[in-house]
């Protein structure tokens, strides 16, 4: 199988496994227990989020972990709205976490603005101002890369103009960790949430980023875990895996990037030279390292999707959370693409663990099929 849904998840790295795996055994401990058994637990709890903080550049007491990227979503923006919100602007290109959360919040009275986007794929940062103006207690809550197109936001910039309108910032990182230089003490939100499962950890662990932990308003409640911000016994297992991911990443992130970037070009340039009737979605000099959206004129998506998935190819045409329902992708839409449109479209991305061959193997059979379907469909 040749994994091209990285996006969706990565496939764990050994030294992941092996991390998850030791704390199986050995050191199967609580980490809330007074005893030897706790103390070791701590220690690797301790050990994992260090290395999850010098990924991110923050401070470990900054990090909460969660059980997962939705997760830390939802606790970012329970927090936002715990402080007497009156205003939530977003854009329709979120994660389905964040926007079902906000649809939600506005069905219980808060005000909320989904801000206009561009064929580009990027918001538009005009009308994020506009919607902050003449606001009491305003908050944005956005993407760094989408997941669908790769297409990474204006962080720097949109977090500026929060800041000049008094507004809380949340910053939904789950493709950027791992796939960028992601320096928050340039962007600094308030919070910013990610996961383990999209840097080759383990699923099942996620982690939210606070500035300041005082602004972390509990879901629940029951235990000290994690400050007191998150209770319930920590996911030890997953948080290991996720500790060895981003350590491995710290270590050569210029080269991951590259990797997957490189990866990603000889995959696209195959695909595009010998389909020349496809294009990809979105803006291309804005993109992450590892993604191509293309958009293949006059095929179903679904049915060149199902095709390569029998030929060992995974790819998708939405994000996992959603792809399961029978309608075109809404971040496509948003953009401005028809639904015939979004429905030839199919996301391809590539992880660390791939290689070179595979892309070379994974872009001529895409070829092969997409051909074969054309004809078809003709």
């Amino acid at each position: 199988m040749i994994n091209l849904d990285n996006n969706a998840t990565t496939t764990p790295s050994r030294a992941a496994v092996e991390a998850a795996t030791a704390a199986l055994t050995p050191r199967y401990g609580n980490p809330s227990s007074a005893h030897s058994a706790g103390d070791a637990a701590r220690t690797l709890l301790h050990d994992a989020r260090c290395n999850v903080a010098e990924l991110l550049g923050c401070e470990p007491t900054q990090l909460v972990f969660t059980g997962s990227g939705t997760e830390a979503n939802n606790l970012a923006l329970h927090s936002l709205t715990s402080q007497g919100l009156w205003r939530l602007v977003t854009s329709p290109l979120e994660h389905s976490s964040v926007l079902q959360h906000a649809e939600y919040l506005a069905a219980r009275g808060l005000d909320v603005v989904k801000a206009r986007v561009g064929t580009d794929g990027r918001v538009d940062v005009d009308d994020i101002e506009a919607a902050l103006r003449d606001v009491d207690r305003p908050a944005l809550s956005v993407q760094w890369v989408n997941n669908e197109t790769g297409v990474i936001q204006p962080v720097d910039e949109l977090v500026a103009v929060a800041r000049r309108h008094g507004a809380r910032v949340h910053i939904d990182a789950a493709q950027a960790i791992g796939k960028l230089d992601a320096d928050l003490t340039r962007v600094a939100p308030d919070f910013l949430t990610f996961t383990a499962h999209k840097i080759n950890g383990v699923r099942g662990v996620g982690a939210l980023y606070a500035r300041d932990p005082k602004m972390i308003c509990p879901l629940r409640f029951g235990g000290t875990q994690e400050q007191g911000l998150h209770p319930g016994t920590e996911n030890l297992v997953g948080i290991a895996g996720f500790g060895a991911a981003a350590w491995e990443r710290l270590r050569d992130l210029p080269g991951a990037i590259e990797h997957m970037r490189r990866l990603r070009n000889v995959f696209e340039r195959r695909v595009l030279e010998e389909c020349p009737w496809a294009e990809v979605n979105g803006a291309q000099d804005a993109r992450v390292c590892n993604t191509t959206n293309i958009r293949f004129t006059g095929i179903d998506g679904q049915a060149l999707m199902a095709r390569l998935d029998r030929e060992g190819i995974c790819c998708s045409q939405s994000s996992a959370c959603t792809n399961q329902k029978p309608e075109p992708s809404y971040v496509l839409r948003a953009m401005g693409l028809s639904e015939p449109e979004a429905y030839e479209s199919v996301r391809f991305s590539t992880g660390v663990l791939n290689t070179e061959d595979e892309m070379v193997e994974a872009a001529g059979m895409v070829v092969t099929v997409a051909n074969r379907l054309r004809r078809l469909f003709a």
